[in-house]
Parts: structure tokens; C-alpha cells; sequence
């Protein structure tokens, strides 16, 4: 997890703050900065792709703004990876290291055509639509109160 949910809340979009000393955001961001790097494109290639201004996703993954699970979600079909990969790499459901060769067919051959797998595709779906959801209805909230 990123973050506990309130927390990630109270920091949506750029604001700037330092980096939660908690393991598991230093971990993703350092899974993040592995996985661009294997990519070979470069860091302002990805961030024109995304649309972000120059020198956001460098700010994210160092930790001088909090890298959302949006940011996440964002960034990973740049670097040709799915959330499924992205954190059964990250919580050691497959292969340790993404860039060992068979790493992405290791993970696949394990996960293929099971229940299980499919079962925890579906809840990750599920999760994601209601983290989005959640995202929406705050913006939308924040916008309307930033209104009044």
C-alpha cells in the first residue's frame, strides 16, 4: 500500500512534500526508478508522454512529491508493465527481479489460466475502481467547496 487512505487523500495532485519515511512508499518508488531505467527511455521522454511538466516523475521517485497509487497506475504502461506485475513483483509473488530474463514469463506461466489469479485480477479491478471512484468524488468535492 502506498499509503493509509486519508493520508494519500490529503495529498492528491503536486502538492510538494517530503516523502513518507515508510518502507513501502520508499520500496514502490524504488521498484518505479528500477523498472525506468531498465526501460532505457529517458526520464523526461516518459514525462512528456504522460504530460506531466518537466521534472515531476524525477520528483516522484527520489521523493520530493508523494508518488499517488494514480501516479502509479499512470506510469506503468509506459514502462510496459501492469499493476498485476508490477506488485506481485514488488510483494514477491513471482520473480524477484523484473529484469531477470524469464521474470514476465516465470510470472505468467505461474499465474496462467489459474483461479487464483484470475480471482485476484478481478478483486484488483474491483479495488482500483473504487480507489478511482474515491479520487473522483474528492476532486469533485474539493472543487465545489474551493466554489462556495
Amino acid at each position: 500500500m502506498l499509503a493509509p487512505p486519508t493520508d494519500y487523500l490529503y495529498n492528491i495532485g503536486n502538492k510538494k512534500s517530503l516523502m513518507s519515511t515508510h518502507p513501502e512508499d520508499r520500496r514502490i518508488a524504488g521498484l518505479l526508478r528500477e523498472l525506468v531505467a531498465q526501460s532505457g527511455a529517458p526520464v523526461n521522454a516518459l514525462e512528456k508522454r504522460l504530460g506531466w511538466e518537466p521534472g515531476r516523475l524525477e520528483s516522484l521517485l527520489e521523493g520530493s512529491l508523494r508518488l499517488g497509487f494514480e501516479d502509479v497506475l499512470e506510469i506503468l504502461p509506459l514502462l510496459e508493465t501492469t499493476p498485476t506485475e508490477f506488485f506481485a513483483w514488488l510483494y514477491g509473488f513471482g520473480a524477484k527481479d523484473p529484469a531477470a530474463s524469464g521474470a514476465e514469463g516465470e510470472l505468467a506461466a505461474v499465474a496462467a489460466d489459474s483461479t487464483l489469479q484470475k480471482s485476484l485480477d478481478r478483486r484488483f479491478d474491483q479495488s482500483l475502481r473504487v480507489v478511482r471512484s474515491a479520487i473522483a468524488r474528492r476532486r469533485s468535492w474539493k472543487t465545489e467547496r474551493e466554489q462556495v
